[in-house]
């Protein structure tokens, strides 16, 4: 059986005044789903499925935030029922609430930049699986422990501890180039234009067959696996070889709110320019615990009972039991005798 942990915080940043940032971390098709907030932290036994979405929203404060609410709230809308395959599932959700955002953004003045950028995955327990859409420059990692001296993606030879791996790609001009290694991490961390998207969700109608809209996909994640996704407020402020390391101090514990809390406190201390919100998923293996047998415990003597009786009883051996076909005869001589001495009694003081 597997067990599920879940864990999603928005910060607002140290440079931004309004959080144009929102997520869902969740369990979906098991009960009744819940609004997020500004954090949420959740253990799932059994084998559950979880919805994670990470949105962040472009275009100004009011049109950020709008977007990003349109699009947290179609998307759970949407996900609320299961109606076939998960990502075929996911990928609707997402171009449903690009197209609710894009009908508000036609309709209401002052809207008309409004978009958002967002990440959604969606776990599999049973299946093993995390299914994901992604689009703009949010990201989803997957996490998992490494051996000492076994081999990274990036071909070095791991010190043990987490390790990250990049699942979606960025839809950005300085990711492009990042990804493609023409770029490092610390100088797209620095360019001036990181921050320049290319695609979004909500500024042109789409449909889920649109080539050069979503980008979607499935990954294996099994116990022992994590799942990171983040907004650009935190791969901006924290390059991988940090984010490793907090997960490798926190996330293996009894729960994923210590690695929260430090991401997002390392995030602000580099300066926090930005809104950044953190989803984390952990998936392990449940410990079954061992059936209780309960013996009952002997009710104690009375003080009566307990003087009387011995410490210790010794029984004599006892014969195995004969049958006999003997009659009990032996006292009637008795009798016979004491009537005759009567009778010579009597007969002597009747001739006195």
């Amino acid at each position: 059986m597997t067990e599920l942990q879940l864990a999603g915080r928005t910060d607002v940043g140290r440079q931004r005044r309004d959080n144009q940032d929102a997520f869902i971390c969740q369990p979906i098709w098991s009960g009744e789903i819940e609004q997020t907030t500004d954090s949420q932290i959740d253990k799932l036994p059994g084998n559950p499925s979880a919805l994670l979405v990470v949105i962040d929203g472009v275009g100004g404060y009011a049109g950020g935030e709008r977007a990003a609410t349109i699009a947290h709230d179609a998307i759970l809308r949407y996900m609320e029922t299961p109606t076939g395959d998960t990502l075929t599932m996911l990928r609707e959700a997402v171009v449903y609430a690009n197209n609710q955002i894009d009908q508000e953004r036609r309709t209401v003045p002052g809207f008309s930049m409004m978009c958002c950028v967002l990440t959604a995955a969606v776990t599999d327990s049973q299946a093993n699986k995390v299914y994901f859409v992604h689009v703009g420059d949010t990201r989803l990692y997957r996490f998992r422990q490494q051996a000492t001296g076994e081999t990274t993606q990036n071909n070095t030879s791991a010190r043990g501890g987490v390790t990250l791996e990049k699942l979606t790609s960025d839809h950005s001009v300085v990711g492009i180039r990042e990804d493609a290694n023409q770029l490092t991490e610390a100088e797209a961390m620095q360019h001036p234009r990181r921050n320049e998207v290319l695609r979004t969700v909500g500024s042109a109608p789409h449909r889920i067959d649109d080539t050069g809209f979503l980008e979607s996909g499935e990954a294996d994640f099994g116990p022992g696996d994590g799942l990171l996704l983040c907004s650009d407020g935190l791969t901006d402020m924290l390059p991988r070889a940090t984010i490793e390391a907090v997960l490798s101090e926190s996330s293996l514990g009894p729960s994923l709110d210590e690695a929260l809390d430090e991401l997002i406190r390392q995030a602000n201390e580099a300066g926090g320019q930005d809104n950044i919100t953190v989803v984390l998923a952990l998936s392990k293996t449940a410990v079954s615990q061992p059936p209780t047998v309960n013996i009952p415990t002997p009710e104690p003597m009375s003080e009566t009972i307990a003087d009387e009786t011995p410490l210790a009883t010794t029984v004599a051996p006892t014969a195995a039991p004969v049958s006999s076909d003997k009659k009990e005869t032996g006292n009637w001589w008795l009798i016979g005798a004491l009537l005759a001495f009567m009778a010579v009694l009597t007969y002597f003081f009747l001739i006195r």
